[in-house]
């Protein structure tokens, strides 16, 4: 009795001291939580790595300052120059030494899509359903830049409409008694009478019905022959400018050449030259953003007073459909280092969460409201002298964040009245209906296509320009089209990016 009296007695006192013991280690261990929470209460701190087209901003612009103490981080943000930026990034990769966050301009870029096989950056696919800004991107832009079914990147996005578009001198076609055209034979003959018929009303002979930079997709797209790629009728793919849709737009487009319809220096002619050709009255048709009949049209009213520039839809093709491009809804995308944590992962998610709104991008882009930037009466920015003096805009600071989506971005333009505004949204509504995506989007390059796709890609827009231009013939398109229909690599290519189609449906 007495010895189970001791028993009890030790037993009781070690209890009692392991409960000491306990207390003691669990103060230590609220003691290390404590600290733990001080220590995330520190900022966290991120760097990113982008590109810019002008001066490298400054990390401590007043807009990254508050963004840092807003999210309780530390952002260091580096810009390298557009000119050799893709060295940089392969410098950066091989050496390993990639910043936390880093802007790729393609997900299969083949040094990137070898280090993400190989696990250097984040699968955000299942984190990005937390984040309501970054989710609520068009589910087009974010399946587009998906690399084996994951995303991998937090879009940069950009509207998917708007792009292709006629613009059309409104004024000639009142004066050749004509109206904007809505199929490709009436189409045909605006060019015809912008050319031949003085639309200017000047008596001279000295205007193109069309002026066009170089070849464009839009040229073989609006005939139907689908955007870089088409599905066949067996559920796989081929690239558009196999589709016999593509043979009859080159052969519109070389016949209008032909008959003196567009412009002649075609082939080396830039971008910058459309617009002046646009402004000068030298031609009164062209491609072009939907909000550019605006802008251009501003600056020809001021040499031509009377002049009316408008933006209109691509004509019908010949099944009586009409064939919008649709973009890919974003340039470039942000990758997140493997390196850093998932609570980092986290906190760097919740900074693109912020900017992926209107006020965050407008802060990071140009910077602080009524002091470095205005809103006009009609929404559009303003920058003032200070905004532009410490480096704020598109082509700087607004280069590091994936923005916010805004569908009309290409029908709006600063100074644009209400009732032109109003019918620029409702042409990008009309074209969203039927705008067609690149089915191909998202799928990996075939090692057939890294191989020889270059070659094979310029050979086509060699043909393609010299069949336009009359300097070869539809029967040379035709034999290049069937020798590359004969090229086992070319035929492995097809097969591969096929398969890959149909797998990932």
């Amino acid at each position: 009795m007495k010895k189970r009296s001791w028993m009890t007695m030790l037993l009781v006192l070690v209890l009692a001291t392991s409960m000491l013991v306990g207390c003691a280690k669990g103060e230590e261990t609220n003691s290390a939580g404590d600290t733990s929470k001080v220590e995330q209460q520190k900022p966290v701190e991120i760097n990113i790595g982008t590109m810019t087209y002008g001066e490298s901003p400054s990390s401590d612009l007043e807009s990254v300052l508050q963004l840092n103490e807003k999210l309780n981080v530390k952002l260091k943000i580096d810009f390298y120059p557009i000119n050799n930026y893709k060295e940089k990034l392969n410098a950066l990769l091989a050496s390993k030494s990639l910043p936390d966050v880093v802007l790729i301009e393609d997900i299969n870029d083949p040094a990137f899509s070898t280090a993400i096989d190989q696990g250097a950056f984040w699968d955000l696919t299942p984190f990005l359903p937390d984040y309501p800004n970054l989710a609520g991107y068009p589910e087009n832009a974010i399946n587009n830049i998906k690399f084996k079914g994951k995303s991998y990147g937090i879009p940069r996005v950009r509207p998917l409409d708007g792009h292709e578009s006629l613009l059309i001198r409104e004024d000639w076609l009142k004066n050749v008694g004509l109206t904007a055209p809505t199929t490709m034979e009436e189409f045909y003959k605006v060019l015809e009478a912008f050319t031949k018929n003085d639309p200017d009303k000047n008596g001279k002979n000295d205007t193109y019905g069309m002026v066009q930079a170089s070849v464009s997709p839009y040229m073989m797209t609006m005939f139907g022959a689908g955007t870089a790629w088409k599905e066949t009728a067996d559920g796989g793919l081929e690239p558009y400018w196999l589709t016999a849709e593509a043979r009859e737009g080159l052969e519109f487009w070389s016949k209008a050449y032909g008959d003196g319809l567009i412009t002649p220096d075609l082939p080396v002619m830039k971008s910058s030259q459309v617009k002046e050709m646009m402004i000068q009255g030298k031609a009164g048709i062209s491609f072009g953003n939907i909000n550019e009949a605006f802008i251009f049209g501003q600056e020809l009213q001021k040499i031509k007073p009377e002049a009316e520039l408008k933006a209109y839809e691509i004509p019908a093709a010949k099944d009586g459909k009409k064939y919008n491009e649709q973009a890919y809804g974003y340039y470039g995308l942000f990758l997140v280092n493997k390196s850093v944590s998932e609570d980092k992962l986290k906190k760097i998610l919740e900074v693109y969460n912020e900017t992926a709104t209107q006020e965050g991008y407008n802060l990071v882009t140009y910077g602080i409201k009524d002091k470095d930037y205005t809103v006009s009466e009609d929404g559009s920015i303003v920058q003032t002298d200070e905004g532009k003096k410490q480096g704020y805009g598109t082509a700087t600071t607004a280069q590091w964040i994936s923005g916010f989506f805004n569908k009309y971005q290409r029908a709006e333009g600063p100074g644009m009245p209400a009732d032109v505004l109003e019918y620029n949204r409702k042409l990008i509504d009309t074209i969203s209906e039927s705008s067609i995506k690149n089915p191909a989007a998202g799928l990996p390059n075939t090692e057939a296509w890294m191989e020889k796709g270059g070659d094979w890609q310029k050979k086509f827009v060699d043909m393609y320009t010299n069949v336009v231009i009359k300097k070869s013939s539809l029967a040379d398109w035709d034999k290049f089209i069937n020798g590359l229909k004969a090229d086992p690599s070319f035929q492995q290519h097809l097969k591969d990016t096929s398969d890959a189609y149909k797998a990932s449906k």
